[in-house]
């Protein structure tokens, strides 16, 4: 759905703190539901390419383990 990085700029609205000197990127992606994210994670693993090239490419660059947060739409959400 989108990704979100880091803006290196200064602070125009004071009212919201920043993270300054942090390096932090952020992936949505929607599913259908909770079987559909376990299937995509389930297919990650298995796949030799994942795990042989990508992860560890990827994870060279982390500065800490990512976090994964499963997120649920409200009641009023469209995304209902």
């Amino acid at each position: 759905m989108a990704y979100l990085q880091s803006e290196h700029a200064p602070n125009t609205f004071p009212a919201l703190p920043v993270r300054v000197d942090e390096e932090v990127f952020v992936w949505f992606a929607r599913f259908t539901d909770e079987a559909h994210v376990d299937h995509h994670l389930n297919r990650l693993q298995r796949s030799e390419r994942w795990r042989e090239e990508i992860l560890p490419a990827l994870s060279k660059r982390w500065a800490k383990a990512p976090q994964r947060l499963r997120l649920v739409p409200t009641e009023r959400s469209i995304l209902r």
